[in-house]
């Protein structure tokens, strides 16, 4: 039967060998996320008032490497080790606690992974130049999801004393100074021109290469094509 030019989209089984090892390398994953999260200055380090994060560059990994729905689950778990350190922490870090600055980004985020690095290596057709360019644009997308929503958490600080005191009065200043529509606009951009830059350049060099060198192996090891999750 012909089917005009159309192709037949035929949908991968995987043997329960296949998957528990899937599960055991997003549990693997997971681990990571949490460890760089928790331990000081590993996946979060902060220089000054703002925090650098390189914890996006496991999730960017594992979702490339495992497909959109362990994306999805590394990202929530990016999300709650956030608010959890969040909770036990002072400065900006405490803003974290609202479950739409930590979660929700991140949720978002773990969603659009596999599909914008599919759509890369479909265009660029380099596997490793296609992962360089959407983890960077990924890494954009991430701090352009969480800036604003950090920026909706200021009002509430500012109406809440007992807040105000845990983020102390150098932050709790630098927020009365950016509660204004044109003052906040201001601040996402020079975060993202500042350190929203250096973590996607972070993100394109060191996890581009770390992601290539795994999906050799792990093609080289199933010696099968490399397929997307429905």
């Amino acid at each position: 039967m012909a089917w005009k030019g159309k192709k037949m989209k035929t949908k991968v089984i995987k043997s329960n060998k296949q998957k528990i090892r899937e599960m055991t390398i997003l549990a693997m994953f997971i681990a990571i996320i949490a460890i760089m999260g928790f331990i000081p200055n590993l996946g979060f380090i902060t220089i000054g008032l703002i925090s650098y994060t390189i914890i996006p560059i496991p999730v960017l990994i594992g979702g490339v490497l495992l497909g959109r729905k362990s994306a999805i689950w590394l990202g929530l778990a990016f999300g709650v080790v956030s608010m959890i350190r969040g909770a036990t922490s002072a400065g900006f870090d405490y803003l974290f606690i609202f479950p739409w600055v930590s979660v929700l980004p991140r949720f978002i985020f773990g969603l659009v992974i596999y599909d914008i690095y599919r759509f890369f290596l479909k265009v660029i057709r380099i596997r490793f130049v296609a992962l360089v360019v959407s983890f960077f644009i990924l890494s954009m997308i991430h701090s352009l999801l969480v800036l604003p929503m950090l920026v909706t958490a200021f009002p509430i600080i500012l109406g809440n004393a007992n807040m105000g005191s845990i983020v102390g009065s150098e932050v709790l200043a630098f927020i009365s100074d950016s509660s204004s529509l044109s003052a906040s606009i201001k601040l996402i951009f020079g975060i993202l021109i500042s350190n929203s830059l250096i973590e996607a350049l972070l993100a394109a060099s060191i996890g581009s290469i770390i992601a290539d060198r795994l999906i050799a192996f792990r093609l080289l090891d199933t010696n099968n094509m490399e397929t997307g999750e429905e």
